[in-house]
C-alpha cells in the first residue's frame, strides 16, 4: 500500500518547504535530521512562524502549552523538572518522545533547552501526529 507511505512523504515535504520558508532557506538544504538551531540557524521567534505556517499548511492547531504539557506527560512540573532541571523521568519522557534528539537530552537539560532539541524531523513527527488526532 502506497498512499500512507506517499502521505508520509508529502507531510515530510510540506514541513521541509515550510521550514526553508520560514529561515530563507532552498528546501534542498532542509534534512528531517537537520536541528533547527545547529544546523539551520534558526531562533526562537523562527519556531512561531514555523508553527504558524504548519498550522495552515495542515488545518492543524500546536499551542505552545499543548507541546510543554507533551514533553511533560502526566507528570507535575516539579516530577518534571525539580529546581530547574529536568529529572532522569523526564529525560526518558523526552527521549521516548524525540528519538531523533535521543542522543543530546542528557542530565542537566532544562526545560528552557528542549527548542534546541527540535529538528526538522520533530516538526515532521508533531505534524502527523496532529493530523491523525484530527481525523481519527
Amino acid at each position: 500500500m502506497t498512499q500512507p507511505a506517499q502521505a508520509e512523504k508529502d507531510v515530510v515535504q510540506v514541513v521541509r518547504e515550510v521550514i526553508a520558508e520560514a529561515l530563507a532557506r532552498d528546501v534542498s538544504e532542509v534534512l528531517p535530521e537537520h536541528n533547527l538551531m545547529e544546523d539551520l540557524g534558526a531562533e526562537s521567534l523562527d519556531f512561531l512562524d514555523i508553527v504558524f505556517k504548519l498550522e495552515r499548511a495542515f488545518g492543524i492547531q500546536i499551542t505552545r502549552g499543548e507541546m510543554e504539557r507533551a514533553a511533560r506527560g502526566d507528570m507535575t512540573d516539579e516530577e518534571f523538572a525539580p529546581a530547574g532541571v529536568i529529572s532522569e523521568a523526564g529525560l526518558a519522557r523526552l527521549r521516548e518522545l524525540m528519538p531523533e534528539a535521543a542522543d543530546r537530552i542528557k542530565p542537566g537539560l532544562r526545560p528552557v533547552q528542549i527548542l534546541a532539541l527540535f529538528s526538522v524531523r520533530t516538526f515532521v513527527n508533531l505534524a502527523e501526529a496532529k493530523r491523525q488526532g484530527r481525523t481519527a
